[in-house]
């Protein structure tokens, strides 16, 4: 977080130039890096006005409204060409699209570009890429929405699998598998206690049980923007009011009354928690938002953490994508902050679909009752949730898990003495594949968004470890983007419609350097056919760029002032200050 700040006050010149070099000149190489990396991607979205103080232009996406002849046109020779590209990918479409029910189909459809709406069929997958029924190779970056680190069809994850189909322990069996992976996770993550299970959906919902059950207490507080899955217990969004509301058809509202949705960083939503924290049986967060990656208001879930506790409401993070990921822990584990329960799932799993809970014994206990001896009066705990499912413990997904945490603590011993006490896992000397990756990552990040500010591109891509997604300024999947998509398959790239993106062990610096020529010829192609259009920014103004003043004096009390009243308005006008300041941050974010 250190670099978010510096970077801040050195673009909003809050801190003279010396002191700026001072800061910088005292930094670790590693950090020297991230806050130029941070620099960069800001300068790219604030830096509107030249040297002179005049106006500068910044490239807009065109949208599907606004397509003219010619665009049209080159739609239609896109459309030729894509056909030829991938015709046995198409001819699948109307030949199976009735049996095979898949929502996901028509995710960010836009009927202008119809024809080229279509999921490609796969052949074999393998290392870094995946390959076509067409006999095309791309360098996939979709990472299996998040599933995959150590790339496709890693040996030692086919080895464990193929071992524990040949011994063939049944779903409901114990195996020396089982209890030497739970031991591992537990110690990778630091959390006491791990319980498996058949998907990351089941994980939150049978975390928010537990967190019920320990608090008899009925609401869930969460934060708009996070997602936690597919659970009804979870699914809510917030009006414009502040009230929870069932999330689409088939959801109750029933089950959306018993949600609180926040503001996630805002400092009203803590109040609010505080507010009603006799109700409030547990807090869920996605500490860095998979839709949502530039908001890591890591302050913010410093105090919650202390409100939690205060309060004695568990905490849980949601680490779906983020876990095993950028750390071992997690975003909790680049935080320095410790919840009650973690979920985790995608990652553990090495490809076979699975979930975990793991949290303290406190929490944890609530599952099974808490550990009891032979030979003594110890029982389990009479107070128990329920909990089940045939493949929770699945042996095959339980044999791939354990590969998996095996190879992430091989990894781990490569870490550097001077690395694991100072870089939070991204040195660009340690030979461990978090700092590999995490590093790898923010430079690939780096360059593209260093081309977005040069070419004046509307374009930057939020990052957190090897984690990453393209984000268009002002514009929300419009035909541009769409189309940049798409040409980037076209140029040998895979990407995920969905947005999120992932770096894997499996990537060399070579295919990292073909991502990158594939995305700068896939813009330079839509700006070549003019689908980015210029368009006059508004210089910002300078109390943009500064703190913000002080309140004026309140008036003095007069008969109808009460000093409660004054204290009241003192109050509100600190929180609107706090606001405004928190917002003008995210304006330059």
């Amino acid at each position: 977080t250190l670099d978010n700040e510096i970077a801040e006050k050195i673009i909003s010149k809050k801190i003279e130039k010396k002191e700026a070099m001072r800061i910088f000149d005292g930094l670790s190489e590693t950090d020297k890096l991230q806050l130029i990396s941070q620099i960069k991607s800001l300068t790219g979205m604030t830096d509107v006005v030249n040297g002179s103080g005049t106006t500068t232009k910044r490239l807009k996406p065109l949208d599907q409204r606004d397509l003219e002849d010619n665009h049209r046109e080159f739609i239609q020779k896109l459309t030729e060409k894509y056909e030829a590209f991938v015709p046995k990918s198409k001819a699948n479409v109307p030949k199976h699209h009735y049996h095979f029910v898949d929502q996901r189909r028509n995710f960010h459809l836009i009927k202008e570009i119809k024809q080229l709406h279509f999921q490609i069929t796969y052949e074999k997958a393998e290392g870094a890429y995946v390959h076509d029924i067409d006999g095309n190779k791309y360098i996939d970056i979709s990472g299996d929405m998040g599933v995959n680190i150590f790339g496709h069809k890693a040996p030692f994850i086919v080895d464990a699998v193929k071992a524990a189909l040949d011994r063939g322990i049944p779903l409901a069996g114990y195996s020396e598998t089982i209890h030497n992976a739970t031991k591992l996770i537990s110690e990778l993550t630091g959390h006491d206690r791990v319980l498996f299970t058949q998907s990351g959906t089941e994980a939150v919902m049978v975390a928010t049980r537990i967190a019920r059950a320990a608090t008899n207490r009925k609401k869930i507080a969460l934060f708009e923007g996070a997602y936690h899955g597919l659970s009804d217990v979870v699914m809510a969004m917030r009006d414009m009011q502040g009230n929870s509301l069932a999330a689409g058809p088939g959801m109750l509202q029933e089950f959306a009354d018993q949600i609180i949705v926040l503001k996630y960083g805002d400092e009203e939503s803590l109040d609010i928690i505080e507010a009603n924290a006799s109700e409030i049986a547990g807090v869920l967060v996605e500490p860095v938002q998979s839709r949502h990656i530039y908001n890591k208001p890591v302050e913010f879930l410093k105090e919650l953490r202390n409100i939690t506790i205060e309060k004695d409401i568990p905490l849980i993070f949601d680490e779906m994508i983020t876990g095993f990921r950028v750390s071992p822990k997690g975003a909790q584990g680049i935080f320095n902050i410790t919840p009650d329960i973690s979920t985790y799932g995608k990652i553990p799993g090495g490809g076979l679909p699975t979930g975990l809970v793991a949290g303290s014994q406190k929490y944890m206990d609530l599952i099974d009752g808490g550990t009891w001896e032979f030979g003594d009066d110890s029982m389990p705990k009479s107070k128990r949730v329920g909990m089940g499912g045939t493949h929770s413990q699945n042996p095959l997904k339980v044999a791939s898990a354990y590969a998996t945490m095996k190879q992430i603590k091989k990894e781990l011993e490569k870490r550097e003495d001077k690395c694991s006490k100072s870089c939070n896992f991204h040195s660009h000397t340690c030979q461990n594949m978090y700092c590999k990756l995490n590093t790898r990552t923010m430079r690939m990040v780096e360059e593209l968004n260093q081309y977005f500010v040069e070419h004046n591109l509307p374009i930057t891509i939020d990052f957190f470890g090897s984690l990453f997604r393209f984000r268009y300024i002002d514009s929300y999947w419009g035909i541009t983007e769409a189309l940049m998509f798409l040409l980037m398959r076209m140029n040998g790239v895979e990407t995920n419609i969905q947005g999120n993106c992932f770096i894997t062990t499996a990537h060399t610096d070579e295919d990292i350097r073909k991502v990158i020529e594939a995305v700068k010829k896939s813009l330079q192609t839509l700006i070549k056919e003019g689908f980015f259009y210029e368009a006059p920014v508004e210089a910002p103004k300078e109390e943009f760029f500064t703190e913000t003043p002080a309140p004026a004096p309140v008036q003095q009390p007069t008969q109808t002032h009460t000093q409660e009243q004054i204290n009241t308005n003192d109050s509100q006008l600190q929180k609107l200050k706090d606001l405004l300041v928190r917002d003008l941050k995210r304006f330059n974010q």
